[in-house]
């Protein structure tokens, strides 16, 4: 068995202190000034993404030029991830100060991703914030077992490499997230049926359909070829997105030296809120173009943080001594995490490979 270390991760020292539930408490009460909410600013944050998408859209569907409409294709892309984070906040009731000032800015801003507020907040902030990384709890990533990929079937191994290839992200997250849980989730997958899941999902087929509609006869209407615009407006920033969503998950708790748990009673002493989620250094401009969500770990210890007061409460951490893993946001990075993090041994607390390749201990 080869251990696995990463040049850039703390010393073996330092990650390997799990904090106690006690310290964890502690350093979420030291966030309180960072809770304060800024209504305003908040829809400012927001005009500017819309205005940003519209942006884009001009670009996409109006012009007919390559470099024009690749332009519109990445600022389309980038404006449906600043909106995504934005609804992110509102869903934890985090953005403004008013719960129903939230709920409309949450729908608004999920409606370009076609994410269905209500359903994304049951499995985001009651499932996956409430246990994360703990095993037929959190199912988002969660690792599969050696024993449990040796049982699957030869398509079903072969789906399981596909997601966790340099690819997988954007798949994995449109067929395990999107399609399976908020998309219409069945009642196997989401027992509990409420209006405003229904609703929710209507809402997402009317933008989709509308969004199509008006790209179609922007271009129609002024003589345009209509699948070039179709797929620069819509389709192109859409796949981008995924898969953008699924690398993003991904990493914030995927990690060489961040474990999962099957034990609830483990769980609960190691601190996962902290132990088990990444922060991602990004240089200061793209940090912000992503409103910050890769600093992570405040975000996890205290939801109710606004994402504009995000990267104080992560300095903040620092100065206090809070032990977190802490990763340049790089091409490395991710595909060392790509090659390493396949399968879980969780009595050994051990990424694993799929058969053939090398093994990697997770930090304790």
């Amino acid at each position: 068995m080869h251990a696995f270390q990463e040049l850039d991760d703390p010393p073996p020292s330092v990650s390997a202190r799990v904090p106690s539930a006690v310290s964890v408490t502690v350093l979420r009460a030291a966030l309180e000034p960072f809770r304060r909410k800024r209504d305003a600013y908040a829809l400012l944050l927001l005009s500017v993404d819309l205005c940003l998408l519209g942006l884009g859209q001009w670009l996409a569907v109006a012009c007919n030029g390559f470099w024009p409409m690749s332009a519109g294709v990445l600022v389309t892309w980038v404006a449906i991830v600043r909106l995504f984070v934005i609804g992110h906040d509102a869903c934890h009731q985090a953005l403004t100060s008013s719960a129903r000032l939230n709920r409309w800015i949450g729908r608004i801003a999920f409606s370009v991703s076609f994410t269905p507020f209500s359903l994304w907040r049951v499995g985001h902030n009651i499932v996956h914030h409430g246990f994360n990384n703990l095993r037929e709890r959190d199912f988002i990533w969660e690792p599969i077992t050696p024993e449990a990929y040796l049982a699957m079937s030869r398509s079903r191994r072969w789906l399981e490499r596909v997601y966790r290839g340099a690819l997988g992200p954007g798949v994995y997250y449109v067929v395990e997230i999107w399609w399976k849980r908020l998309f219409f989730p069945n009642r196997r997958l989401m027992p509990t049926r409420r209006p405003e899941f229904l609703w929710d999902c209507v809402l997402g087929v009317v933008v989709g359909l509308g969004w199509v509609g008006a790209v179609l006869a922007y271009r129609h209407l002024h003589a345009l070829p209509l699948l070039p615009g179709l797929f620069a407006a819509c389709l192109v920033p859409l796949f981008l997105w995924n898969w953008t969503m699924g690398l993003i998950v991904y990493l914030h708790h995927t990690h060489p030296h961040v474990r999962w748990y099957r034990d609830r009673r483990d769980w609960q002493s190691g601190g996962p809120q902290l132990a088990a989620t990444v922060h991602l250094i990004m240089p200061a401009f793209f940090d912000g173009l992503m409103h910050h969500i890769m600093q992570h770990p405040a975000h996890h210890l205290d939801s109710t943080v606004p994402l504009y007061h995000l990267a104080a409460a992560q300095r903040h951490l620092s100065l206090l001594g809070a032990t977190y893993l802490r990763t340049p946001f790089t091409l490395s990075h991710c595909l060392r995490c790509v090659r390493i993090c396949k399968l879980y041994d969780y009595a050994r607390q051990c990424w694993m490979p799929f058969p053939g390749g090398r093994v990697a201990t997770a930090s304790r």
